[in-house]
């Protein structure tokens, strides 16, 4: 895994996701119908395509396959987790930084991460809160770390028990980036918190640094819902949401399947 690129794999997994494979699906069947000799198989791969993406559109599979991600690991209070050497965040929760330019904080639907890191903090778990992530890809600038660390000061966690790591960007990086610090601590022990449908990925790679990894999930976005006819028909947050559970599905394949 160690040789993996980042932009390769950021290709890679932006072809191979739902509507990366809509759109290839649907330029063949363009170029068989126009060229003319394959008008048949054309018009099938062009009716493929749009059936494709109207499945990954759908509600009622986004929230089957997001619940199938988060069940894995399940919620339970800050105050039943053992104590550990740090509370590992990994990026999200807060979007960008521009310092004094903009000071209010743009939170996202992740923020979930960090409100949990700080009851863990209060309910004495750990005495340090680790931020790894959220670098700019392609400069590593900008970080939204540095704003994380503004968002657990005001959820009452002082700044000098939170330790920043800011130069990753993907959960591969993460976990370089925490092994290093965890050496500086000398620590062997982390509660792990991301949001539920990242922690499959996540804690699978950081099981295989030997540190001792407590999976601490938050930010659950499925809750069951009555089956109703409209929740078939497409849906645009329904596609962003499904396709963020296949990014998940097709993440933990790859580095599996590249792992040392």
């Amino acid at each position: 895994m160690q040789g993996v690129d980042f932009n390769f794999y950021k290709a890679f997994l932006q072809f191979v996701m739902p509507l990366g494979i809509a759109i290839a699906v649907f330029v063949m069947g363009l170029i068989l119908l126009v060229l003319g000799p394959g008008k048949k198989t054309g018009i099938f791969l062009f009716s493929c395509s749009i059936l494709w993406l109207w499945f990954w559109s759908m509600p009622i599979w986004s929230d089957f396959i997001r619940s199938k991600l988060e069940s894995q690991y399940l919620y339970q209070p800050a105050s039943m987790y053992p104590k550990a050497d740090a509370i590992v965040v990994l990026g999200g929760g807060v979007r960008g930084y521009a310092g004094k330019k903009v000071p209010a904080l743009d939170l996202t639907r992740a923020a979930d991460r960090e409100l949990f890191a700080s009851q863990l903090y209060h309910a004495r778990k750990a005495g340090i809160i680790m931020l790894s992530g959220g670098a700019e890809p392609v400069l590593r600038t900008g970080t939204s770390a540095f704003a994380v660390k503004e968002f657990l000061i005001i959820l009452g966690v002082p700044s000098a028990c939170i330790r920043i790591g800011a130069g990753s960007r993907n959960t591969l990086e993460n976990v370089q980036e925490v092994g290093k610090m965890m050496k500086e601590l000398q620590g062997d022990t982390i509660l792990l918190v991301t949001s539920a449908l990242h922690m499959p990925r996540a804690a699978w790679l950081f099981s295989r640094t030997g540190l001792h990894v407590v999976p601490a999930p938050a930010d659950f976005e499925t809750v069951p819902v009555p089956f109703k006819l409209i929740r078939l028909l497409p849906d645009a947050e329904a596609l962003e949401n499904s396709s963020r559970a296949a990014k998940e599905l097709i993440g933990l394949w790859f580095y599996k399947l590249t792992a040392n």
